[in-house]
């Protein structure tokens, strides 16, 4: 690690710690970026002089390493897909075959701070449930790693992410794909999920009981609302806290048969604004916190059509970036008649 002057700065160099502008009280860029030529223009116009970079990575393959995370990510879907195919049958399986990929992809969350950027990118052919049990594996471990989970931890909790729907494979498709409301007996059916999950894994061996609490209490919340038990606040396991987050957040910026997705922004301001009392606060905000700094220097869509890039966030309200329109500088903040629909590269 070094504090380096920014005329030394080269492409490949990776970004040590936040770049902040005090004056606008807002991140330019987040830790963990891999900069680019455009990064360092960019952070030149804004005056900045020196930024902390690890020195040692400045050779680093960008495309290898972004290769081998969709690659590992790939494997997983596939392996995941014959471990689910021996559980619907009522086969025994290991959690041991997808070892490899898991201990891959903890690789890539523990020296990556972009994978929320790189989740857009993944191929979401196939089956929803793989895809869904995948990345809300990914974005419960991206939570994790912000609440300082140990390697061993995140482990954990990204089994859980990946087995947390497990129980959906004893639901009828015709309910699972119902595009209307659900009957009471097909709600039931789907409740049960949860402990469904819970008792498939009981019977592996081994199993971390971190790991079977968190598939069973993902559908928990706060105020006690929530399934299988009701539980409220301080009976829910962390597991299950973060595992409903990254659930509720994948759900909302993902396409359904009776929806289209939402942007990562509009997801996370209504997940602050009306998840008060349902999901965890305090783990919440330090998620949807985060969110905006993962996708500084992307293009997006506002939704008066016009098309912009995302130059830095606002630590205030992180939600709302300054977005650059043709050089004209708009302050989500400001200007709250704005909001960012999509992004697009």
């Amino acid at each position: 690690m070094a504090i380096i002057k920014i005329t030394e700065v080269v492409p490949g160099m990776i970004l040590n710690k936040d770049v902040y502008i005090p004056k606008k009280n807002a991140i330019a860029l987040s830790a963990g970026a891999i900069l680019s030529k455009a990064h360092i223009n960019r952070l030149k116009k804004l005056n900045v002089n020196r930024i902390n970079v690890l020195v040692e990575n400045k050779h680093l393959n960008n495309k290898s390493k972004r290769d081998r995370f969709f690659e590992n990510h790939n494997k997983l879907k596939y392996k995941l897909e014959l471990l689910f195919n021996q559980i619907r049958i009522g086969k025994k399986f290991l959690i041991s075959d997808i070892d490899h990929e898991v201990c891959e992809m903890i690789k890539s969350i523990s020296t990556n701070n972009n994978i929320l950027s790189r989740l857009r990118q993944l191929d979401d052919s196939g089956s929803y449930l793989i895809n869904h049990s995948v990345n809300v594996s990914l974005l419960a471990s991206t939570i994790g790693k912000l609440l300082g989970y140990s390697s061993d931890k995140l482990k954990n909790l990204l089994i859980t992410g990946i087995f947390h729907d497990v129980g959906m494979l004893k639901v009828p498709e015709k309910i699972m794909n119902k595009p209307g409301p659900l009957s009471e007996e097909e709600f039931i059916v789907i409740i049960n999920h949860t402990i469904n999950s819970y008792k498939i894994l009981k019977g592996i061996n081994n199993i971390n009981s971190e790991v079977l609490y968190g598939v069973l209490e993902h559908h928990e919340r706060e105020d006690g609302s929530g399934y299988p038990l009701g539980l409220k606040s301080n009976q829910i396991h962390e597991f299950g806290k973060i595992i409903a987050i990254a659930d509720v957040f994948h759900a909302m910026t993902t396409d359904k048969i009776y929806r289209k997705r939402k942007s990562p922004f509009i997801a996370a301001e209504e997940m602050l604004y009306n998840s008060f009392g349902i999901l965890d606060g305090e783990i919440t905000t330090t998620f949807l916190n985060n969110i905006s700094k993962f996708y500084i220097g992307n293009i997006v869509r506002l939704n008066d059509g016009s098309i912009g890039e995302i130059i830095y966030t606002n630590k205030a309200i992180p939600t709302r970036p300054v977005v650059n329109i043709n050089g004209n500088f708009v302050d989500l903040l400001k200007n709250k008649e704005y909001e960012i629909i999509d992004i697009i590269d």
